[in-house]
C-alpha cells in the first residue's frame, strides 16, 4: 500500500537534487514545512556517488567542489570529515589525428589551453554577446582545444554564449572527494523529508493553494520550488495550470540541457605509467575527442569524458559506444595492449535518462541574460532553482546548492 502524502506542507520542492535539497533544508531551519518530491529512486539527481560499480566511490554525474576557494561545499565537506584530493592534473600524454605530441609541443598546446580560456572569459567590448567559437584563437591546436569548451560547458563552442561564460565566477581549485562529491550531497539531504519514486507531473497554480500531482496523489501547498533541469522542463514532463509566462518559456529554451557523458575505466593496479593526477587527450579527427583522466582520488580508476555534439552521436549509437570510444583513446594514447588492463567499465547515458534530459545547461549565443529570468518568481509562490539559474556558477553543483538557498531565503523573506 502506498503512503498516503502527507496534507498541506508549506512548501513543495520538486526534485531531490543538490538544489532541492539545499532549499529543503534552508526552509526547515526557517520554521517551515517542506516536502521534496523526487522523481528517482535515490536523492542526489545530476550528483550521485556509488561504490558498488568498481569497489570505490563512482561520482556518475558532478564530481568536482569546483572553484575550491570559495565554494561552499567546501568547509561543509571539511566539517563531515571527508577526504579531500586537491592535487592538479597535468598533461602526460596527447594523441591528435593518427600521432602522439612531442613534449614540447604537448607544452605548447596546453599553453594555447590557457590563452583560450582567456580569450573566452574575457568580456567582448561593447558587452557584444557572441559564440564563444568566435573568440578562439588561431593556433595549429585550436581544433583540439576547443573541444575542452564542450567538456565545461555541454554543447560545443559554436553553442555557446560568450556573456554567460564571462559571468562565470571562476577561483583557484578543482578538488574532488575520496568518499564522492554525490555521498556529501545525499549526507547533507539526509534529514529532508522526501518521497522518492514520485515524480511530479502537474502543478496548478491557479487557485488560492497550488496543487501538486504524482502518480501516489495530489498534495496542496503555499509554494513550489522548482528544481528540475531545463531539459525536463522544455519537454513539458510537468504540466504547469496556468502555463509558464512566455518570458520564463523562453529563457528555458535559450538554456538547453547539454551532455557531459562518464566512461569509467577500472585499471589493473600499476598496469600503465600513470599517476594521480595523470591527464590525456585523444582526438582523432574532427568532432571526435575525449579526455583521459587517470588514478582518481588513488584508486585504479580512470575516466574518460565526452561531450556535446560527438557526445550525442555516441550514446545515441547504444550502449557501450562510449566506453568503445574511450578504449579506443586508451589503445592510441599507451598502445595496443592497453585495454587488456581494464577490469572493469561503466558508462553514464545522462541525455536518455528520463529524469534529467541531459547534464547541464548553456546559454545559447546572445543568450546570456536567460538564467535570472529563469530564476525570477512568479506570483510569489513559484520558484525556481538549479545550476540553469544562477549566472556566476552555472553547470556546478556549489551553483544548484546556492540556489536553493536563494530560492529558500526568497520564501522565507515573504513569511518575515
Amino acid at each position: 500500500m502506498v503512503e498516503r502524502l502527507p496534507e498541506r506542507p508549506d512548501v513543495v520542492v520538486v526534485g531531490a537534487g543538490a538544489a532541492g535539497l539545499a532549499a529543503a533544508r534552508s526552509l526547515t531551519e526557517g520554521g517551515c514545512t517542506v516536502l521534496v518530491l523526487e522523481a528517482g529512486p535515490a536523492i542526489g539527481g545530476r550528483c550521485f556517488a556509488e561504490s558498488d560499480t568498481f569497489g570505490v566511490p563512482f561520482d556518475h554525474g558532478g564530481a568536482w567542489m569546483h572553484s575550491a576557494a570559495t565554494n561552499p561545499l567546501v568547509p561543509l565537506a571539511e566539517r563531515a570529515g571527508f577526504t579531500i584530493h586537491k592535487r592538479p592534473w597535468t598533461y602526460g600524454r596527447v594523441h591528435i589525428s593518427g600521432r602522439d605530441l612531442s613534449g614540447a609541443e604537448m607544452r605548447a598546446y596546453e599553453d594555447y589551453l590557457g590563452v583560450m580560456w582567456d580569450a573566452v572569459d574575457t568580456p567582448v567590448p561593447g558587452g557584444r554577446d557572441v559564440a564563444a567559437a568566435d573568440l578562439l584563437p588561431e593556433s595549429p591546436w585550436r581544433d583540439t582545444a576547443r573541444h575542452w569548451i564542450a567538456q565545461f560547458d555541454s554543447v560545443d563552442a559554436d553553442q555557446v554564449s560568450s556573456g554567460d561564460r564571462a559571468a562565470y565566477e571562476n577561483a583557484e581549485g578543482d578538488w574532488l572527494l575520496a568518499e564522492g562529491l554525490g555521498t556529501l550531497i545525499a549526507r547533507l539531504g539526509a534529514k529532508a523529508l522526501v518521497r522518492l519514486n514520485c515524480p511530479v507531473t502537474a502543478i496548478d497554480w491557479s487557485g488560492h493553494r497550488i496543487a501538486v500531482t504524482t502518480p501516489d496523489g495530489s498534495v496542496e501547498t503555499d509554494k513550489v520550488v522548482v528544481t528540475v533541469s531545463t531539459g525536463v522542463l522544455a519537454a513539458e514532463r510537468i504540466a504547469f495550470a496556468p502555463r509558464l509566462p512566455d518570458a520564463k518559456l523562453d529563457a528555458i529554451a535559450d538554456l538547453p540541457t547539454g551532455l557531459l557523458n562518464k566512461a569509467g575505466l577500472l585499471l589493473d593496479s600499476g598496469a600503465l605509467d600513470v599517476h594521480e593526477g595523470y591527464l590525456a587527450d585523444y582526438h582523432a579527427g574532427g568532432e571526435q575527442f575525449c579526455s583521459l583522466l587517470f588514478g582518481f582520488c588513488g584508486t585504479d580508476l580512470a575516466v574518460g569524458f565526452v561531450a556535446g555534439r560527438f557526445g550525442q552521436e555516441l550514446e545515441a549509437e547504444g550502449a557501450g559506444a562510449t566506453t568503445d570510444f574511450c578504449l579506443e583513446g586508451l589503445r592510441a594514447l599507451f598502445g595496443s595492449d592497453a585495454p587488456k588492463h581494464v577490469r572493469k567499465t561503466h558508462e553514464t547515458a545522462w541525455m536518455s535518462n528520463p529524469l534529467a534530459l541531459g547534464s547541464y545547461s548553456a546559454a545559447r549565443p546572445g543568450r546570456s541574460q536567460a538564467r535570472p529570468v529563469l530564476a525570477e518568481p512568479i506570483d510569489g509562490r513559484l520558484f525556481f532553482a538549479g545550476e540553469a539559474t544562477i549566472p556566476s556558477a552555472y553547470a556546478t553543483v556549489h551553483g544548484a546548492h546556492l540556489s536553493g538557498i536563494e530560492a529558500a531565503r526568497a520564501i522565507l523573506s515573504l513569511r518575515d
